[in-house]
């Protein structure tokens, strides 16, 4: 059986500090970003040249403000003004998610999953057309788990937070028991489940909802060209870490996929989501999708549990220049807004979470750092 059928790590100098890095705490910080940078000063050698096979204020409260000035950016790039256009338009297409009226619900997959294909009327145009019908995915609470929507809309407001582009929106709503029950109609499946739903005290169930696809409803949310890729099993996978791994562009590199998929690992690190089984990628926008987040910000992280997404990020050459931007920016209180929007009432993750978000974006904001420092920033942050 291969070491990474029994789940081990790959053999090689990154080991060493992915021991380390595993509880790093904020004195350990200097200790890893020099055992990162002793990683990270062995060049690479490799050939890339292989072709590629609470619920209301959530939606309202924006993401905080930068706090500090990122580092300065060569002149001639604006990606900071495409991340803020993303963003409104993130925040929009979640405010929708959340209060757009709802017109049918469909159920899908196994009943007891309790997921429905929903269909939303998003507001008229200026024109005065009528409302635009678009599909969604929306799983109402259940008894067993009442509080599971909050890991998913939490994932959401990390990525929207540094400003990543392969999550799809998430909001969670409440919605009324009695408008659930007509809304789901005579379908006896479905309607078993009213029984399991966690119903509140004012008869609203919160129901997490999300879009199909990143970005705003247009063609990516009905893109017929997508295919889920197992984390780890698929040739794309390691296809995607050789372009990482290489200091130049390899051949037949897509970077746009690259910059998505070092997102990927990025996102999962910092949120303590070990558990990635799948990817989707959208083959007709060559971009990648994270749909099935409820494994983000788990209460405990096991030892080894991070080991697939650090090894990768401790061997990958470069960067988007933009991520680690944003990363510089994106402090404790930044974290705090994103996350705990209200306080206790509205917190998307426990006050632990924060702590090990943060002591997770000091060791990666170092491992850019001992990169930057081994070969340079404009070779580093070349994405």
């Amino acid at each position: 059986m291969s070491r990474r059928a029994r789940g081990e790590l790959a053999p090689g100098p990154a080991r060493g500090p992915l021991r380390r890095l595993r509880g790093v705490g904020a004195r350990g910080l200097l200790v890893a970003a020099a055992l990162l940078a002793a990683s990270c000063a062995r060049r690479s050698s490799e050939r890339s040249d292989a072709p590629a096979g609470a619920v209301e204020a959530l939606a309202d409260a924006d993401t905080a403000p930068a706090h500090g000035e990122p580092p300065a950016r060569p002149p001639g790039e604006a990606p900071a003004a495409r991340a803020t256009s993303a963003d409104a338009g993130d925040g929009r297409t979640a405010r929708d998610l959340q209060r757009a009226p709802l017109r049918a619900l469909r159920l899908t997959g196994k009943p007891a999953d309790g997921r429905f294909e929903a269909t939303l009327a998003l507001g008229a145009a200026d024109d005065g057309a009528a409302p635009r019908e678009v599909k969604v995915k929306l799983a109402p609470a259940q008894k067993k788990s009442p509080l599971a929507f909050r890991r998913p809309v939490a994932f959401y407001r990390l990525a929207r937070a540094l400003g990543a582009h392969v999550v799809p929106a998430a909001a969670a709503r409440r919605i009324g028991i009695g408008e659930l029950a007509s809304l789901i109609g005579r379908d006896p499946a479905a309607r078993k489940l009213l029984r399991r739903f966690a119903v509140m005290n004012d008869g609203t169930v919160d129901a997490l909802v999300l879009a199909p696809a990143p970005g705003p409803p247009g063609p990516r949310w009905a893109a017929p060209r997508r295919r889920s890729i197992r984390f780890d099993e698929a040739p794309e996978l390691d296809a995607w870490a050789r372009w990482a791994r290489s200091p130049s562009p390899a051949r037949g590199e897509r970077t746009p996929i690259l910059r998505d998929y070092l997102e990927v690992l990025a996102l999962d690190y910092l949120a303590g989501n070990g558990l990635r089984k799948e990817i989707v990628l959208d083959v007709g926008a060559g971009a990648l999708s994270l749909e099935a987040n409820a494994t983000a910000f788990p209460l405990h992280v096991k030892a080894h549990e991070l080991d697939r997404q650090l090894v990768r990020l401790v061997e990958a050459a470069r960067f988007p220049r933009a991520l680690r931007d944003a990363l510089a920016r994106f402090g404790p209180e930044q974290a705090a807004a994103a996350l705990r929007p209200g306080g206790f009432e509205e917190e998307l993750v426990p006050p632990r979470a924060l702590v090990e978000l943060e002591e997770r974006r000091q060791a990666l904001l170092s491992l850019i750092a001992a990169k930057v420092a081994d070969r340079g920033e404009d070779a580093v942050l070349s994405l």
